[in-house]
């Protein structure tokens, strides 16, 4: 749980004229001084020299500056990145690192200007950075060369035995085992590249693997495939991910093994990962030349075959033509082809259009389940379908060893059946019907008639939370009627308690009112969970900043990085509550942060961030 409790002696004047408005005030709130344009800093040279431990680098600058530096691999090399800056026009490299080469780059449509230097290295090295005056010194250490070389001659060899891989619906697992105590190792990740994908990469040093596939494809939501590869004395094993963004993981070392999670709780996107799932069994048929020799029927057969049971689909093919077809019609033919009993619960609804040619009806099944935001449970010969974020019990027993006989004429008199857990009310039917004409007039951005619609269906349904908000956010943002949003909001609130979106939007209604108390109590129930979304957090910190309570505004963005990473409001935010508090210091580091963030920064901000960081060492 957070929460931040403070005064609330002091009245809030500052008008607010919707979320966004709202969301926005930190970084409005910037703009209130101004300094001279600082210049850029020139870099005049770049040279080197050999140390005991390894080699150090040195840039000059004609000005003091804000960098930083970070690795990259394949190749490997070092860039230094360094904001507000250019290279002079009689820049020198005395560069002199066996094996290295160095790069310079000026990067002047990015906000602000970078310029750039890359080493690049012919291995690995380890490297520390620091600013000595008006000059960025990078020292790279040494390899370790034959007293390196002799260890790896010395050390045991560990022999890796197999790599076990497993996946439910909640997380991944990849166990990495070796006939040796697997502790020494490191990891790193790396992002999008082109056409890489994210990756996460594990080195063992000294291991051996000679028996293992070089490329394994995984059937996971999160894990496109695993590769191998021998790097130097050891392994290094590649985890390919399936979205443009890496999946959240945890390395631990076990004894003899080695063992990655991965947390299949947040997925990016589900139809994303079943194209890219789908592409992966593609990818495992081999390719035929069409010029050359064509495979019989029974060759492509049994590639086919092959290709499927690698993931894991070995059930009976079909193939499948739906075009708009009810989703309980859907699973009647599945329960045809299978054989098994189906259980579809209540709130599965809707249309289907899928097109499928000799694929396993498991396969096909897996697939509409994504589509639909669904999820199975399977016990007993019987498959419960039901929405992903609903939770089915078993009945009392079900664990137990039990034997049954067939009703073969009951099997095939019923091909499938479905059975409702309650029956809907007419007065719910027709609220969502009304519901369905809202949604078309919201998306046709017509507003007034889309509310009109919702507020009849809630008439029907009345303990629908969802409902209420919509009709309350509706008001607040797109009717400005903070009154009306009010309202709706508490209506949501009666019907259910804990819903946290329905407590912002009351919140800002009332901030927009002025109602300063009630705000800050619907507000405080906004962040009262474990994890506040985004918005909430944000919203309330510029609420309560502008409200006088700078610290427990610093609080909350301090939560929101901690929650979702650092992001330009937050930063802007913080910086500024430094510099109003007299912390020039803490306000400089964080203008320096903003600048180096990557974070595309509009012109005006950059401009004042540039002069508030001259000013800032002018005191």
């Amino acid at each position: 749980m957070f929460h931040l409790s403070f005064p609330r002696t002091h009245v809030f004047r500052i008008p607010i004229a919707g979320r966004k408005s709202l969301a926005c005030l930190a970084a409005v709130a910037l703009f209130t001084t101004s300094a001279p344009a600082a210049d850029l800093i020139s870099i005049s040279g770049l040279n080197s020299r050999e140390t005991e431990t390894g080699y150090q680098v040195t840039l000059a600058t004609d000005g003091e500056p804000s960098f930083t530096s970070y690795k990259l691999f394949n190749p490997p090399r070092i860039v230094v990145d360094i904001a507000e800056a250019g290279f002079a026009e009689n820049f020198a490299s005395g560069l002199d690192i066996p094996g290295a080469t160095v790069k310079k780059e000026t990067l002047s449509d990015m906000t602000p200007q970078l310029a750039r230097i890359e080493i690049s290295l012919d291995q690995e090295l380890d490297f520390k950075s620091e600013q000595v005056g008006n000059a960025i010194i990078v020292n790279i250490a040494k390899s370790g060369g034959e007293t390196q070389a002799a260890e790896a001659e010395t050390a045991v060899v560990r022999k890796i035995d197999q790599v076990k891989i497993s996946s439910t619906s909640t997380q991944t697992k990849i166990v990495i085992s070796g006939d040796a105590d697997l502790g020494n190792y490191t990891y790193d990740v790396l992002d999008r590249d082109g056409a890489n994908p994210p990756r996460l990469f594990i080195d063992l040093n000294n291991a051996s693997g000679d028996g293992l596939l070089q490329e394994r494809q995984v059937n996971s939501p999160s894990l496109a495939k695993i590769r191998v590869a021998k790097r130097g004395s050891g392994l290094r094993f590649v985890l390919d991910a399936v979205h443009d963004e890496l999946f959240p993981f945890a390395v631990n070392a076990v004894g003899n093994s080695i063992e990655i999670i991965i947390d299949e709780t947040e997925k990016p996107d589900e139809v994303a990962s079943l194209i890219s799932r789908q592409t992966s069994i593609e990818s495992q048929l081999p390719e035929v030349d069409p010029l050359d020799k064509q495979l019989s029927p029974q060759a492509e057969e049994k590639q086919i075959q092959d290709a499927f049971n690698f993931s894991g689909y070995n059930k009976q093919r079909i193939t499948v033509d739906f075009y708009k077809i009810d989703l309980h019609n859907v699973f009647r033919i599945f329960r045809e082809v299978s054989g098994i009993n189906i259980i579809v619960d209540e709130e599965v609804s809707g249309s289907l259009t899928l097109a499928l040619d000799n694929v396993p009806w498991d396969f096909a099944l897996d697939v509409i389940l994504n589509l639909k935001d669904l999820q199975k449970e399977e016990r007993f010969n019987t498959l419960v379908i039901l929405p992903k974020d609903k939770e089915y019990a078993w009945a009392p027993g079900a664990n137990s060893n039990i034997t049954f006989e067939t009703d073969v004429e009951v099997v095939e008199t019923e091909a499938l059946t479905i059975r409702q857990q309650q029956s809907v009310s007419k007065e719910i039917i027709q609220a969502k019907k009304l519901m369905g004409e809202a949604k078309a007039a919201e998306k046709s951005e017509d507003f007034e008639t889309s509310v009109k619609l919702y507020e009849q269906a809630l008439e029907l349904w009345p303990d629908n939370a969802k409902l209420a908000n919509r009709i309350a956010s509706l008001y607040l943002v797109y009717l400005r009627q903070n009154a009306k949003a009010v309202f709706f909001g508490k209506k949501a609130l009666a019907a259910d308690g804990e819903n946290v979106a329905a407590a912002l939007n009351t919140a800002i209604a009332l901030a927009n009112m002025q109602e300063i108390d009630s705000a800050i109590e619907y507000f405080d129930q906004a962040i009262s969970v474990e994890k506040p979304s985004q918005e909430a957090l944000l919203s309330y910190a510029a609420f309560i900043e502008a409200h006088g309570e700078p610290q427990s505004a610093l609080k909350l963005y301090q939560k929101q990085d901690e929650l979702y990473g650092q992001n330009l409001t937050s930063m802007v935010a913080a910086a500024r509550i430094y510099d109003n508090s007299g912390d020039h210091q803490g306000a400089t580091d964080k203008y320096k942060a903003i600048l180096l963030s990557g974070v595309r920064i509009p012109p005006d901000l950059a401009k004042y961030i540039k002069n508030r960081l001259a000013l800032n060492q002018s005191m």
